[in-house]
């Protein structure tokens, strides 16, 4: 059934074929799923109205997507992860952008609104281990502590960015040997255990 430009409905309907294609990808490892999916979310936010209230989700799905996309080409076994940085650069930049355009439109008390600004921490800590610009790590911890001050203690996603502010904490306290970066680390990560 096609869905004439203009429907509410468009959006999330031609999204719903990425959301499947990058599950399989998920599963499988096939790139040309993800290369597909994120066709389909750049096809979704497209066909969506600047106002939309799924505007916010199909903006973050193709960060995700583009995230993926740039995690799987820019890794692959330790020595390559370590000393070859050969990711699509583009593909992080888009996933940032997408990211930030995403909380660009989400109101501060939205639900969903910690875990995008843990998506987006999680694109800026990709772009540091990349780049080693001390600015992005930064920018990163000050994201998740604001995801982690947002989300609930029973919440389900909470150990999870906990866990994610450690390491990036750990990280910074590796490039700048501040022992309170270590100390935060350690405790962040106990938190989320």
């Amino acid at each position: 059934m096609d869905i004439p430009k203009g429907n509410p409905e468009r959006a999330g309907r031609v999204d719903d074929p990425g959301q499947s294609l990058s599950g399989r990808y998920e599963q499988t490892g096939n790139l040309q799923d993800l290369d597909a999916a994120i066709a389909v979310s750049e096809a979704a936010v497209e066909a969506n109205p600047e106002d939309h209230p799924d505007r916010a989700g199909l903006l973050n799905n193709l960060g995700m997507h583009l995230s993926s996309r740039y995690e799987r080409t820019n890794l692959g076994d330790h020595l390559r992860r370590r000393y070859y940085r050969t990711g699509n650069w583009q593909d992080l930049e888009v996933a940032i952008a997408s990211a930030e355009a995403a909380l660009s439109v989400t109101s501060e008390d939205h639900p969903d609104r910690a875990g995008l600004l843990s998506n987006l921490a999680a694109h800026f800590s990709r772009r540091y281990e990349r780049a080693r610009k001390l600015q992005d790590l930064e920018f990163a911890i000050t994201r998740l502590e604001t995801a982690v001050e947002a989300t609930p203690g029973d919440h389900p996603g909470r150990a999870g960015r906990l866990t994610n502010l450690g390491g990036c904490l750990s990280s910074r306290y590796e490039r700048t040997g501040n022992p309170q970066d270590l100390g935060a680390a350690i405790a962040r990560s106990e938190e989320a255990v």
